[in-house]
């Protein structure tokens, strides 16, 4: 049985953390605007951008990686891997603790068999967890998943208070790095059965293993905090910009309204700032329309790819493949695995000839080209228009509407062809490439039995098999011409002077404070 602390020894550790840090938040805050208050603290289920934000700095794993993206150990001492890379061994620290909110110390210890329950929890059906399938080389993990074989039956399992053992059906070269996931994170079973299903959803239904702990949660937000000490960021404040929407990023950090900001405007700035893009502008062919042909899309995204001019601003650049660069797979980047998915040139009026057989020149009368009012690319839209009516004698018009109509449009299919931003946020290659798929929510309409199947193959790979079948649904797409890559997005993330040591990945996402500082 899982060693309990004694009360008396926890109301002391509470009365001295009190003495240490009564007098308030301490002088280092940082502070990061949320689109949504975070709402869900449960690691295993957490998936909202704002609630894996939380969790990375609520929680702390087996290992953690460090500003330079090296991963080293967290609440294990050290670690062994196997000759065949099939067995890792884990001896965790003695003497860990859980905290609960307010900095108070929790009556129990962080052991081994929290990871045990942590990964049997994932592959509950009923978890519905996320990471499930990240973790898909563990031994028996699809039968386990499935309800074929009991949780026992999961490779994973403790050798003792402190030792943690995980056994894999084949090797996963990147299994160490997605230790560092949220699912990964150790779970009490004693006190996770005592929340009565409320677990992660509540302040006092929250226990926090990692560098911060919860301080407060409210409908404006979430503050976290850790013991001060020199220059180390000891609060963090999860908030919404409900004020001071009209600022610019760059003065919203000069005027100390956050700390770090998401950037597209270009603007010059003295600021520290780290670029990157996660949303292609593309043409979408809506399959359900005349572009139900193959061939009609292949000829007009022919001319549309020669065409197109980037604008002459620095707020996009040229995009030859649908997922953006920096974007990682098992822990492997992805673009760099696949390569050029790119499709072939083509004789577009060939294929538009052999299109047109059996339409008629009505059939073209009610198409329209949409986008959103002030994205930046109506002049790269009539360009495109132009080269259609240019190449092939086509006429259409283009329909700017506003953001939400766009939006609404999009998601109910009332369109023919759109200029859209097609978006990685969530940093999942699956899911973007998910929402072409009928069950995804069907983007374009498209509908193909072998793309479906590659999809739902590469959710029971890992690695580099995992991109490949990745890469060849993504192939495949811009090969049908469904969507047509044209413009990647530039972001950049503004930080304020003097913050240093910030990990930031927009695609984990990731915004980690363990090692950061303020001058």
């Amino acid at each position: 049985m899982k060693h309990r602390f004694r009360l008396a020894a926890a109301v002391l550790t509470a009365l001295l953390f009190l003495t240490l840090t009564g007098c308030g938040s301490g002088s280092n805050s940082f502070t990061w605007f949320v689109d949504t208050i975070p709402a869900n603290l449960d690691p295993q289920v957490a998936s909202a951008a704002s609630d894996v934000i939380a969790c990375e700095n609520l929680y702390s794993g087996l290992v953690r990686k460090d500003p330079d993206g090296q991963l080293e150990p967290a609440l294990c001492e050290r670690w062994e891997v196997s000759a065949d890379r099939k067995t890792y061994t884990f001896y965790l620290k003695d003497g860990l603790t859980y905290t609960a909110a307010k900095g108070t110390a929790a009556d129990c210890a962080i052991t081994a068999e929290d990871f045990v329950f942590a990964f049997r929890r994932m592959f509950r059906a009923a978890t519905n967890s996320p990471y499930a399938v990240e973790f898909s080389a563990l031994e028996n993990s699809a039968e386990v998943l499935a309800g074929q074989l009991p949780e026992s039956s999961l490779g994973v399992s403790a050798s003792g208070p402190l030792t943690l053992v995980f056994r894999l059906s084949s090797p996963d070269e990147n299994f160490l790095s997605k230790l560092t996931l949220p699912g990964a994170m150790p779970c009490d079973e004693e006190f996770f059965n005592s929340t009565r299903g409320t677990y992660g959803l509540t302040a006092k239904t929250t226990l926090s293993s990692g560098p911060f702990y919860l301080y407060n949660w409210t409908s404006g937000g979430l503050f976290l905090r850790r013991e001060p000490s020199g220059t180390r960021i000891d609060s963090l404040r999860l908030v919404q910009n409900t004020n001071n929407a009209d600022q610019s990023a760059i003065e919203l950090i000069n005027s100390e309204k956050c700390s770090a900001t998401v950037d597209a405007t270009g603007s010059t700035t003295s600021l520290s700032s780290i670029s990157y893009s996660d949303t292609t502008w593309s043409l979408l062919f809506n399959c359900n329309t005349i572009f139900s042909s193959t061939e009609l899309r292949q000829a007009l995204a022919g001319v549309a790819r020669d065409a197109a001019e980037v604008p002459s601003t620095e707020l996009f650049a040229a995009a030859d493949s649908l997922i953006p660069a920096g974007l990682n797979v098992d822990g492997m980047n992805y673009r760099d695995t696949v390569g050029d998915v790119s499709p072939a040139a083509v004789d577009v009026k060939a294929l538009y000839l052999a299109a047109r057989q059996g339409m008629a020149n009505s059939d073209f009368n009610k198409i329209t080209l949409m986008l959103p009012a002030g994205c930046g690319l109506n002049e790269a839209a009539e360009t495109i228009n132009g080269a259609w009516q240019k190449e092939l004698s086509l006429f259409f018009s283009i329909e700017e509407v506003d953001e939400e109509t766009f939006r609404k449009r999009l998601a109910e299919g009332d369109y023919t062809i759109a200029l859209a931003p097609v978006s990685a946020e969530s940093g999942s290659v699956y899911n973007t490439l998910a929402q072409f798929t009928p069950a995804g929510g069907g983007l374009t309409g498209y509908s193909n039995a072998l793309y479906a199947t590659q999809l739902e193959a590469s959710t029971h790979a890992n690695g580099s098999t995992r991109c490949r079948l990745l890469g060849e649904c993504e192939r495949q797409l811009l090969s049908d011409c469904v969507v047509v890559p044209l413009f990647s997005q530039q972001k950049r993330l503004l930080i304020a002077s003097g913050v240093k040591n910030l990990i930031f990945d927009p695609f984990g996402p990731v915004l980690d404070l363990t090692y950061a500082t303020k001058e």
